[in-house]
């Protein structure tokens, strides 16, 4: 069996992910962001190569990513009025559009679905996500008949 190790992004394009991987495991068999972090502070590393140096734009990076947790995390719950019957609460997640491509952001969900176009991206974004899935858990064979589902 032929080992392939590589960003799955181009995220980190600058550092080698074979050396990466290497530095990484090195550290142990169960590994901690804040040990990733600190073998990055070597400048020698080739983890030092996914950091970014600049301390201000680190901090915009960082609160950027903030910024994309917060409308994540964000839930509206629709609870119905005191005359109506008793149901069940429905959230509705703030939803990503596309995040890889210019001009993208966030729309709610509940307007997602209204529109045909929205919905279709929704979906898509759906089975990408169910896909994903796939791959990372796909060694447990007590998802078999869930993955097998998954298209």
């Amino acid at each position: 069996m032929q080992t392939i190790i590589k960003w799955q992004t181009n995220l980190f394009r600058k550092a080698d992910p074979v050396k990466c991987y290497e530095e990484i495991t090195s550290l142990g068999d169960e590994v901690t962001p804040e040990q990733v972090l600190e073998k990055g502070k070597d400048p020698n590393s080739e983890l030092s190569k996914c950091f970014t140096k600049d301390d201000s734009e680190a901090a915009y990076k960082w609160r950027l990513r903030e910024a994309r947790e917060i409308m994540r995390q964000l839930i509206v719950i629709t609870k119905p009025d005191k005359e109506e019957e008793e149901k069940e609460p429905i959230q509705f997640r703030l939803m990503m559009k596309n995040e890889r491509s210019a001009g993208s952001g966030y729309k709610q969900t509940i307007v997602m679905v209204q529109d045909e176009d929205e919905y279709q991206k929704l979906l898509n974004q759906a089975y990408e996500e169910l896909r994903a899935f796939k791959r990372k858990y796909s060694m447990l064979s007590e998802l078999a008949e869930i993955m097998d589902l998954i298209n």
